[in-house]
């Protein structure tokens, strides 16, 4: 029960209380007054009544005439004539019940009146007592209908009073609404701050717990920043800012191996022919900023976009990683003449040329064939002089148009919505004692007899601004397969899904339409996009947990700088990136990030997952590092 429903039923007490208390008094008194003149009614009733009787010649038709005119013209319960002897010579009664007062009111607010007594002489003897009362049902449906009255009357005072206490109780513990946001807030894990209330209690437990949200977010953004250095100083160039050779290369495997969207795209490879000249011309001083420069032009193309990674490779040899682009003429050409602008800012530019070399990937890949392919591409272009762009296809299907493939996927895919040729595939992710964590469930095409992975047709899906309406469907396949199965089961959503201003409100028609299993649903987003919506990413977060939805972060760990940002967003797991969980057994620096990453985690009340666990040696390197679950193809068993 919430602080103000019991404030609210404490007052509510104490005003019927009140109520009570106040009727009951006014009640009480009013019967006492009414005693009292009742009673001296009586008195007076049978004094006078005596006197006129003492007047009166004795004769008993006299007498019973006399008595019977004063009861007729009175209200009176009885009037009682005995003689000395106590024998009764005379008596009217007229016992009536009040009318419209209830028998409990008349039980619990009974009079109890002396009745009036005079005696009567006839001359100096004694003729007999005369006993008067007078009747009550009258003072009964007094006093009911004044305590009814009065009832009505408080009654209606306490409900003004309980109004206006209302809204003075609502303004006062306004402040609680935000304290309770608050405390739900952190026990979400999402470390907010709000402002302080005037109320000192309040106030006190505001101040206590911003203070602690802003520790998180301090030790959050500290701890980012110590990551980024000691991920810049394990896989960065230092002369240039470019990945080294080595991460780049896991970069480049991971994404060959990717069931999304990036699975697909561009390989470019530039080379500087006469830097060796430059370097002995101008000196290693002015040859490494030439690099500063050129990686930074490098890493602005690459920025911009989600899973592009840029590397010198060499001494003269630099690589851009390009998921989801089909154009590697443009692509090429940007690369080129970002470097080339960079030479004639320096006015290096002279003799120099830039050959270069690009090629598309599809899902599946080798690292060792697209180099190979670009080598020979790029050692031709080199042959042939100047800034040559030469474009290396492995087969025929690499060189059709662009927009003729477009047009066959889109058929394609447009069938595959009408025919509901959409599936899940199912992979465990388990936690360090083999126990189901949920079931990773990526999109699968049914088409012309084949199951196509994601990989294949997620990048056209992408390009043909089909996101939204896959996802759409992924959520429902999802919901089929957790009341089927009745397992928790993880899907990933597109951008579209944070682009989307609908997909929430549809998401929570979605999951209150079956809240059983929405509560095991598990959805995630890739890192780039959901710091760069960060803002729609916390509003589908806030709708998705609503109905007990687990929200996740997938192929973390290239921004880390970022992670303090996510101190109030209410995550619930991370999954590292595979490409930092490559033969992680034998790399210091991953396994340090790795271990620096699930503390970060921890700390925010998030569990950390690494993805792409292939080889038992890489699954026992990462229990080491304190990381709760893995998932990958070397992940199969589970109970």
């Amino acid at each position: 029960m919430s602080l103000k429903t019991q404030l609210w039923i404490a007052v509510a007490i104490l005003m019927l209380l009140s109520l009570l208390v106040s009727i009951g008094v006014s009640t009480v008194s009013a019967r006492n007054y009414l005693a009292q003149q009742l009673h001296l009614k009586n008195v007076d009733n049978a004094a006078s009544l005596a006197l006129s009787l003492t007047q009166l010649p004795k004769d008993d038709a006299i007498v019973e005439l006399a008595l019977a005119a004063q009861f007729d013209t009175g209200h009176y319960r009885l009037i009682r004539l005995t003689n000395p002897r106590g024998e009764v010579m005379q008596e009217r009664t007229n016992f009536v019940d009040p009318e419209g007062v209830p028998g409990w009111f008349v039980r619990l607010m009974a009079f109890d009146i002396e009745p009036g007594v005079a005696h009567i002489t006839d001359g100096w003897s004694q003729f007999g007592a005369l006993t008067v009362e007078s009747q009550t049902s009258y003072a009964y449906e007094s006093l009911w209908e004044g305590t009814r009255q009065l009832a009505l009357i408080f009654a209606g005072g306490v409900i003004l009073i309980g109004l206006l206490g209302t809204l003075l109780l609502r303004r006062t513990v306004r402040p609680l609404d935000a304290v309770v946001q608050q405390a739900e807030a952190i026990g979400n894990r999402r470390f907010i701050t709000v402002a302080e209330p005037a109320t000192r209690e309040f106030r006190r437990v505001v101040v206590a717990m911003n203070a602690l949200s802003g520790r998180v977010r301090t030790m959050l953004e500290q701890e980012a920043r110590r990551l980024e250095q000691f991920q810049r100083d394990a896989h960065v160039d230092k002369i240039s800012g470019l990945l080294n050779r080595d991460p780049f290369l896991r970069m480049l495997d991971t994404t060959l191996q990717a069931d999304d969207e990036n699975a697909a795209g561009l390989l470019v490879l530039v080379r500087i022919n006469g830097l060796a000249d430059l370097n002995v011309a101008y000196g290693r001083k002015a040859i490494d900023g030439l690099l500063a420069d050129m990686g930074a032009a490098l890493n602005a193309i690459v920025g911009d976009q989600s899973g592009w990674g840029a590397s010198r490779l060499n001494g003269s040899d630099f690589a851009l990683l390009a998921p989801r682009a089909m154009e590697p003429q443009r692509v090429a050409s940007e690369a080129q003449q970002a470097l080339r602008g960079v030479l004639e800012q320096h006015s290096m530019d002279a003799g120099i040329t830039l050959p270069c070399a690009a090629t598309i990937f599809t899902h599946g890949a080798t690292v060792s064939s697209l180099l190979t392919r670009l080598d020979a591409a790029l050692q031709a272009a080199d042959r042939q002089g100047g800034s040559t762009i030469r474009i290396a296809h492995a087969d025929d299907a690499d060189a059709t148009p662009v927009h003729e493939q477009m047009e066959r996927w889109r058929d394609i895919l447009a069938q595959a919505f009408a025919e509901g040729s959409f599936s899940l595939a199912t992979f465990p992710v388990v936690d360090l004692q083999g126990r189901l964590i949920h079931l990773e469930a990526p999109v699968r095409l049914r088409w012309e007899g084949e199951t196509l992975a994601a990989g294949h047709f997620l990048p056209w899906i992408h390009r043909l601004e089909m996101s939204s309406e896959l996802d759409r469907q992924v959520v429902d396949l999802a919901l089929g397969l957790i009341g089927a199965q009745g397992r928790p089961v993880g899907i990933n959503l597109s951008v579209d899904a944070l682009l989307d201003p609908n997909f929430p409100s549809w998401l929570g028609r979605r999951c209150a339409a079956a809240p059983d299993a929405a509560r095991q649903l598990w959805l995630e987003l890739p890192e780039a996009m959901a710091f760069r919506h960060l803002d729609r990413f916390a509003h589908l977060c806030s709708e998705a947990k609503a109905f007990e939805c687990r929200i996740g972060i997938e192929h973390f760990g290239h921004q880390v700088s970022e992670i303090g940002r996510l101190h109030d967003i209410g995550l619930d797991y991370l999954k590292a990136d595979a490409s930092f969980v490559r033969s992680v057994e034998k790399n210091p620096a991953n396994q340090t990030l790795l271990r620096t990453l699930c503390t970060i985690g921890h700390s925010i009340g998030v569990i950390v997952i690494a993805e792409g666990v292939r080889t038992d040696e890489e699954r026992q390197a990462l229990e080491t590092l304190g990381l709760d679950g893995v998932t990958g193809p070397g992940v199969v068993d589970y109970r």
